[in-house]
């Protein structure tokens, strides 16, 4: 067995209705902000996995552990868009996302999804897929259409006249470290895109009892 997408909604508001989930599956929420520097903001009970620097566009990427089916995304204050994205393990599985890589670029006609820089390929990892989030400031570029080697596009979101939001993931074991992969535009924007790393992990019971260690604790996110 191995790590699935469940679901994937979008949203062009600062909430978002978070598709078909159950206890244990890990969302993922992106936040888009266009023409400002200052990201989205993370609602209380998510964790943060990046928050775009003092440039525009802006994002911000967080993510939770769903504990029933009825999770809500909160509001994600100053979002033009959000796209909520839902993955499951297998069973008695944890999946854990890490960050990977941000690209930024001012005004490139080549948009690209980054290189793995966080530490090295993982090893006793389940399963082990890519996600990527990217934005860019032109509604023309149909980057819904474009292809990232490796990569397959799940949603997408415009406002029809400034921006385009997209998320893509490897729908596919990944078995080697991520390399950075280009797509050509015709018009030229400003865009940034971030790639994370989905750990699929077996559970662990605590040492000394029952229950389940926090999977924020597994050395491979140390």
């Amino acid at each position: 067995m191995a790590i699935s997408r469940i679901s994937s909604v979008t949203a062009n508001t600062n909430t978002v209705t978070i598709g078909t989930h159950a206890e244990n599956d890990v969302i993922i929420i992106g936040g888009y902000r266009d023409a400002s520097a200052t990201a989205p903001t993370l609602p209380a009970g998510w964790y943060g996995l990046y928050a775009s620097p003092t440039s525009a566009p802006s994002m911000v990427i967080g993510w939770k552990r769903a504990t029933s089916s009825t999770e809500q995304s909160g509001t994600w204050t100053n979002a033009n868009t959000l796209h909520a994205t839902v993955y499951r393990p297998a069973a008695n599985k944890l999946i854990i996302p890490i960050f990977l890589n941000m690209t930024f670029g001012s005004s490139s006609a080549s948009l690209s999804f980054g290189s793995q820089t966080a530490g090295t390929f993982p090893t006793n990892v389940d399963d082990y897929w890519i996600f990527g989030f990217m934005g860019q400031r032109n509604s023309n570029n149909a980057l819904e259409t474009k292809t990232w080697t490796g990569l397959t596009n799940v949603s997408s979101s415009t406002d029809g006249a400034g921006w385009q939001v997209i998320v893509n993931d490897s729908n596919a074991t990944q078995t080697t470290a991520w390399t950075s992969q280009s797509a050509s535009v015709t018009t030229p924007a400003a865009v940034r895109s971030v790639v994370l790393g989905l750990l699929e992990v077996p559970q662990q019971s605590a040492s000394g009892g029952g229950g389940t260690f926090n999977p924020l604790q597994h050395p491979l996110i140390r």
